[in-house]
């Protein structure tokens, strides 16, 4: 590893161990202390690094450069962007000094603009709210076990209040929290000697659900909201906590799925606004792993619609994480966004003009996995490739996502050996 780079890893460690308040005085981390860093780096950028990777980074002989996106996912919870972006915007390697416990400047962090089609639970999940000099509280201390679980009041579709129960006696901390899913603006403060809180899900889908004392996630609990079939739904804004879920609920007509200016009207909904059409379908799909899988499809936005940068994005949720794909209206190429895996890519900083299409005509896309390697193409031609290192689990839900209405042709998603799902959308 070369020096200058070295003194920028040093650095961004040390950022890290005074941002979380890893004072151990030997300059290595304890288990738990890796464990909190690895929780905080996903939560952050979506990038999931193992114990491993992280003991041997903090490892004083560590010479070997670590991958860039292990660097990536570092400095996000420093709120940065990129490794690049770090280096730029912090001081160069010669003036860093030797390891202090200086304060830093406070840096207000800008959340990611994501796209209008984007899911709520994308991109702007990762960072937003994050400020990187904001103070921290204390760790809390844990001294037992900590239990938190929780139960659906409805066994299938939305909305669905989940009853939580909690046990925090051996936890000694100033605040503790609830989170429903990825969105921190949702965190709501709970008493630390009751044992029950519930909460309303809105959407479906494969949500986290967080117990959190002071700034420190302690627990987890997985809810699957699922849907029976399709679940049409409109959003004017990615942020909206309450969707209209759309009177029409199984919209098929003329071979596809697709739900009309007059399914609008009906549900209350102005089609003359800008808005997000989404199709949710939320369910368990047979032993299907989110390393080897592929999904055929065929699009299209309606022939009406006036978007100036039309736009589809197909979202593939896992119990892990999501995979997602933009296809745009051409001469909008800058607003396409790529995830597959914990692999980000967007149209400003990457070549992604293949996936800007005529919209108005139909266009299929397929998504091939095999041993952790993607392979997206649009009309039976590869479009772009990408590896990834982490595992996601299973695939556990699927949403079509649209600005103004659009229709699905067909769906088939198969595993590693056969076809675990398809709708050719024919009834």
């Amino acid at each position: 590893m070369n020096h200058p780079e070295r003194e920028y890893i040093l650095l961004c460690k040390r950022l890290i161990e005074e941002k979380f308040h890893f004072e151990n005085g030997n300059g290595s981390l304890r288990q738990r202390d890796l464990e909190y860093l690895a929780d905080n780096i996903e939560e952050t950028s979506g990038i999931k690094l193992s114990l491993s990777t992280l003991k041997r980074l903090w490892k004083k002989d560590h010479e070997q450069m670590p991958h860039p996106s292990t660097l990536d996912a570092m400095v996000s919870i420093l709120g940065y962007k990129t490794w690049q972006d770090f280096k730029l915007k912090e001081r160069e390697p010669s003036t860093i000094p030797a390891l202090t416990t200086q304060k830093k400047k406070k840096r207000v962090f800008n959340p990611w603009t994501i796209l209008a089609i984007g899911l709520a639970i994308i991109v702007l999940s990762w960072l937003i709210g994050f400020r990187t000099g904001r103070e921290d509280k204390a760790k809390p201390i844990i001294r037992g076990p900590v239990s938190f679980t929780g139960n659906k009041t409805v066994s299938q579709g939305v909305p669905n209040t989940v009853i939580f129960n909690y046990d925090l006696r051996n936890v000694e901390a100033d605040s503790f929290f609830f989170q429903q899913s990825w969105n921190n603006m949702e965190k709501v403060k709970i008493d630390p000697k009751g044992n029950s809180y519930s909460n309303i899900y809105y959407y479906p889908g494969f949500h986290r659900a967080k117990l959190i004392a002071n700034d420190s996630i302690i627990k987890r609990f997985r809810v699957h909201i699922t849907t029976d079939g399709w679940l049409p739904m409109i959003r004017y804004s990615t942020m909206d906590n309450m969707p209209v879920y759309l009177k029409n609920t199984h919209p098929v007509s003329n071979g596809a799925l697709h739900s009309t200016r007059d399914d609008l009207i009906a549900s209350n909904v102005n089609p003359d606004k800008e808005f997000l059409l989404s199709y949710y379908n939320t369910r368990e799909f047979e032993n299907t792993s989110s390393d080897n899988f592929s999904l055929d499809t065929r699009i299209s936005i309606d022939s009406n619609n006036t978007a100036a940068c039309p736009g589809f994005q197909l979202v593939i949720v896992c119990e892990e994480h999501i995979f997602f794909i933009s296809i745009v209206g051409k001469g909008c190429e800058r607003n396409i966004e790529l995830k597959i895996g914990e692999e980000y890519r967007n149209g400003i900083n990457s070549d992604l003009s293949g996936f800007g299409r005529d919209l108005r005509k139909w266009q299929r896309l397929q998504v091939q996995v095999i041993n952790k390697k993607a392979t997206l193409y649009l009309d039976e031609q590869p479009v772009y490739t990408v590896s990834f290192k982490n595992d996601f689990g299973k695939i556990v839900g699927l949403s079509y996502n649209f600005i103004g209405t659009g229709a699905v042709d067909y769906v088939r998603l198969k595993n590693a050996e056969k076809l675990v799902y398809a709708d050719e959308f024919d009834k």
